[in-house]
């Protein structure tokens, strides 16, 4: 009866326990005296007293003065075994050949020698920082390497005390929009990337949809809206790839400074990977009043378990967000933050970042020379490969988009069309697929482009 490492009259409270949830020892039936349980399994009287006791205290035995103990009217369990109990999975993820969906970072491309070196410095050079809560707006160390790497790469001059670190742009975003107005009007790009709408939503702010053409936001669709903060991504559109003209820019910030409570949120989510000539300048970079919130994160460029994300905010903002938020803890680890600065200090980030966007453009090409080659693929027209980690492939079909997509599962491969990114569907938005490249080899996107083309072989 007694395991290892278990307190007798615990394994003794264990079977009785397990024989009356199985139906062994129904309600009402009478249970041994302490004495006799004891001398029928040579054990001593207080080992069955402690057992009887807890049994009582857990409702499982009733106790009645002078006649004994008996077991309680419990709702048995016909195959309880607490050891091997299995509880059902909430949540599954399906395993496709090919995901095109996910706008995931190539995992083994990720710096591990460099990273394990600044993190062994970090380890061996600070002690109380590490255990210490760190700095509420981010680790001063890590400021101070982002405001040099956003000067020199995005042309933004920025303060280190403007920046606000945190553990994702969802965090962020939560921080974000409670220093905003409460009655603001939010607008979206359409199409645009799905997760912001939802954002919004969940913290129950009201959201309208813009319009996009071919030089960014569309200005008339923004005025018609009527909102007051856009969030938009000059330099590399998701997913229609647009690039802001300069024309366009300009308008939008004199858009913002036309009624106080005016902001534009610009997300530079992917604008280090431009392949043939050097990033546009940041929209930040242009902003002379104030009205530009600048977001970026780490999780394309390092990787998203390391999750620290930045947010550049005005003088006006960052000074509401000191007094309102000064008592909350930094979310991101402040290790990773030592870290992340001395590989950016040591020049390590940007070599990562060279070889890196030399993977993606080689594997952009690549798809699209695959893409070209394929007999079974309707295509009508591609567009991409200059800049970001994803395609658009227009389709000459009769298919419908959720056809389309159902078919593509059959074949194990799941995709996203350019209409699922809509809020409201143009014709030219249909039979678009847009596929996400950055973490497949090229035998894999071979594969997956042929599997594609099956979906149309019987139209």
């Amino acid at each position: 009866m007694k395991k290892r490492g278990c307190p007798l009259y615990e394994c003794l409270y264990e079977c009785l326990r397990e024989d009356i949830l199985r139906g062994r020892l129904l309600p009402g039936t009478k249970l041994p005296s302490r004495r006799e349980l004891a001398r029928d399994n040579g054990i001593s009287v207080k080992t069955v007293v402690n057992a009887y006791e807890q049994l009582l205290v857990e409702g499982y035995l009733i106790a009645k003065e002078k006649k004994g103990y008996f077991v309680a009217d419990v709702e048995t369990m016909d195959q309880y075994h607490p050891e091997k109990a299995e509880y059902p999975q909430l949540y599954r993820e399906e395993k496709w050949f090919a995901d095109f969906t996910a706008n995931n970072t190539i995992y083994e491309k990720f710096p591990f020698s460099m990273w394990r070196k600044v993190m062994r410095e970090v380890l061996s050079e600070y002690d109380m920082e590490l255990v210490q809560r760190a700095h509420f707006l981010g680790v001063r160390q890590l400021r101070e390497v982002i405001a040099d790497y956003l000067y020199r790469l995005r042309g933004i001059v920025v303060s280190p005390e403007c920046i606000v670190i945190g553990a994702g742009i969802e965090y962020l975003y939560g921080k974000l929009v409670k220093l905003l107005p409460g009655d603001s009007i939010y607008g979206v790009e359409n199409p645009g990337y799905k997760k912001i709408p939802r954002i919004y939503e969940e913290y129950g702010l009201s959201w309208r949809y813009t319009e996009m053409n071919e030089n960014g936001i569309s200005m008339e669709s923004l005025r018609e809206s009527g909102a007051d903060v856009i969030h938009v991504s000059p330099e590399h559109h998701y997913p229609l790839g647009t690039v802001m003209s300069a024309a366009r820019r300009q308008e939008l910030l004199n858009w913002a400074v036309e009624k106080e409570g005016r902001y534009v949120i610009e997300d530079d989510y992917d604008c280090e990977f431009r392949y043939r000539s050097r990033s546009i300048p940041a929209l930040k970079s242009m902003d002379r009043n104030g009205r530009v919130i600048y977001m970026n994160t780490f999780s394309k460029t390092l990787a998203p378990a390391i999750r620290i994300s930045y947010m550049v905010l005005p003088e006006a903002l960052i000074s509401r967000y000191i007094d309102n938020a000064n008592f909350y803890s930094n979310t991101a680890s402040a290790c990773e933050q030592y870290a992340l600065a001395k590989f950016m200090e040591k020049g390590y980030f940007e070599r990562h970042l060279s070889r890196l966007k030399k993977y993606y453009h080689t594997e952009g090409e690549r798809l699209i020379r695959i893409i070209r080659q394929s007999s079974l693929l309707p295509v009508a027209d591609v567009r991409g490969g200059e800049s970001g980690t994803h395609l658009l492939v227009k389709l000459d079909t009769s298919l419908t988009d959720g056809q389309i997509r159902e078919k593509a599962k059959q074949q194990g491969i799941l995709v996203a069309c350019l209409s699922q990114f809509c809020t409201r569907v143009r014709p030219e938005y249909e039979r678009v697929l847009v596929l996400n490249y950055s973490d497949m080899d090229e035998g894999r996107l071979r594969e997956a482009v042929r599997r594609l083309g099956n979906v149309f072989m019987q139209w």
